[in-house]
């Protein structure tokens, strides 16, 4: 593994910068061949926890969890294939939560993490009931940041045209615009922290670090869209039923993407589960309400055996 900052640029004699977030780290590991970033807080002799944020998102999104806990866990926070800063899965990989969980196995490897907790948001959730499923004696706990087995059709599909609703931005400003339409509850986008989110392109123009816009747009219909969200959450219930570790579900108040009554849906099927509502926040909960959700999540992670 090597953290970024190794060149020299030949103009001020200082290294090439990545966002270092606050409290952590910023790194690369190569992992089963793919180059994956990462973030991480606290050292590596402290009990670890791995967060998996949401599709479309980056590990920056666990900025204020790291900072909160990085005093007694070691959070490691990669970004998803395809997300952030890290390699996509090989072309010919099937899109899907399998897929997205097979690739958590290996990350736990390089890092030497045996078992410990897993903070899933939206995708990141699912891949972590997807493979705690698989992986039973590895997970030690499960916090599902807004998503269950049964999501709302309208939310989902506001999020896929958020995603594909513009190719690129003029600039930093003209996305902070377009996000803040799309989260009326968020009280401040700083257009200068969207680097984290968009790269810039050879012609100045900005891009979002993900490909699920691009996916989406290849899309002809919204009945196909429905169709492969079908896909992506088939056999979920079942994978869910059967987890053995203790689960925290949390819900924003607002969301249109895990309803109140799919959010009991899931703390009922899952055996250890139980349900905790994140006020003034809608399916964003990690940004919408920082505070909330980080004090819930620290106190399951204390909790646990």
């Amino acid at each position: 593994m090597s953290t970024v900052g190794v060149g020299i640029d030949d103009e001020d004699g200082a290294a090439p910068r990545h966002d270092i977030p606050t409290g952590g780290r910023s790194g690369f590991a190569m992992v089963a061949g793919r180059q994956v970033h990462y973030l991480e807080w606290g050292h590596r002799r402290l009990p670890p926890v791995l967060a998996l944020h949401g599709g479309g998102q980056t590990a920056y999104m666990f900025e204020e969890l790291g900072a909160a806990v990085g005093d007694r866990y070691h959070l490691l926070a990669p970004d998803l294939p395809g997300h952030g800063d890290s390699d996509p899965l090989p072309p010919d990989t099937p899109f899907g939560r399998e897929a997205f969980a097979t690739a958590v196995a290996p990350i736990l490897d390089v890092f030497g993490l045996d078992r410990c907790p897993i903070v899933g948001a939206s995708l990141g959730g699912i891949t972590a009931i997807t493979y705690a499923a698989h992986h039973p004696e590895r997970v030690s706990g499960i916090v599902l940041i807004d998503v269950g087995h049964r999501l709302e059709p309208k939310g989902v599909r506001r999020i896929m045209e958020f995603m594909s609703a513009q190719e690129s931005f003029a600039s930093l400003d003209e996305a902070a615009a377009h996000i803040r339409r799309y989260l009326p509850l968020r009280k401040n986008v700083r257009a200068e922290s969207l680097s984290r989110n968009l790269r810039q392109r050879a012609d100045g123009r900005w891009v979002w670090k993900h490909r699920m816009g691009q996916r989406w747009q290849q899309l002809e219909a919204v009945d196909e869209l429905d169709v492969r969200m079908d896909a992506v959450v088939d056999g979920l219930d079942t994978d869910a039923a059967g987890l053995s570790c203790p689960v925290l579900v949390l819900r924003g108040a607002a969301s249109d993407v895990l309803s109140g009554q799919g959010a009991q849906e899931i703390v009922d099927l899952i055996p250890h589960a139980r349900l905790e509502v994140v006020e003034r926040a809608g399916h964003l909960a990690a940004g919408d309400n920082p505070q909330s959700t980080v004090t819930l999540i620290a106190a399951f992670l204390d909790d646990l055996p």
